[in-house]
């Protein structure tokens, strides 16, 4: 693989892995209506599923449209009488898992690299993706030089503009950076801003690191 200084990694499904299948079905226990066909063990589901009103809402709190007390006031709405705010937020949290030992890539990565996160994300989300990596002995700070976050920037991938800013915020030469995605979108999107795009399946970073960072091993 062609020689990098920098790294750009998206969050979900690569750094740490997403299990929407579980969070779907965590909000149908609490009352929501959410199709059965979604949430079926023979169905494969790492993200997220157009069209399904919670994504709209996911979407949205990605862009900072919303922040979390006016998702929990909606979804609460949509749940039986009398579900709590902990039980949601349970619920919506139980989606990620964040492996430890990719956070200890991370912090060995930027021995060697500029490191960075590239993520669409809302503010619940990472909340609780930061409290995991503290609960787990790391900072975001140990992690990554900087973290641009969709939802502070009002703005997400795969538009081009998300790009544009992190290569300019961040001063990474792009044709020396490598970016690490699982959405074939946000990989084209990446490539036409001259980014070394390089895209996995969901949640199986650990299958690539031998190619990408054979030193690290």
């Amino acid at each position: 693989m062609k020689d990098f200084k920098y790294i750009f990694f998206d969050l979900g499904g690569v750094l740490f892995n997403l299990n929407t299948r579980a969070a779907f079905r965590a909000f149908k226990e609490l009352g929501m209506g959410i199709p059965d066909e979604i949430i079926a063990d023979n169905q494969p589901l790492n993200g997220l599923p157009e069209g399904q009103a919670i994504v709209k809402l996911i979407h949205s709190m990605d862009l900072g449209k919303i922040r979390g007390p006016e998702f929990m006031e909606i979804v609460k709405n949509e749940c039986r009488p009398g579900t709590t705010d902990a039980e949601i937020l349970q619920a919506y949290n139980g989606m990620i898992e964040v492996p430890v030992a990719r956070l200890q890539l991370l912090k060995r990565l930027r021995t060697k690299y500029k490191v960075y996160l590239l993520s669409n994300i809302g503010d619940l989300h990472w909340m609780a993706a930061q409290e995991k990596a503290v609960e787990l002995g790391y900072s975001m700070d140990e992690c990554f030089d900087h973290c641009f976050c969709s939802f502070e920037m009002g703005v997400a991938k795969p538009d081009p503009l998300i790009f544009e800013r992190a290569i300019a915020e961040s001063g990474v030469v792009p044709e020396e950076t490598l970016y690490i995605d699982d959405f074939d979108a946000n990989i084209e999107a990446g490539r036409r801003a001259g980014l070394m795009a390089y895209k996995i399946d969901g949640n199986t970073l650990e299958q690539h690191i031998p190619i990408l960072f054979p030193d690290f091993c």
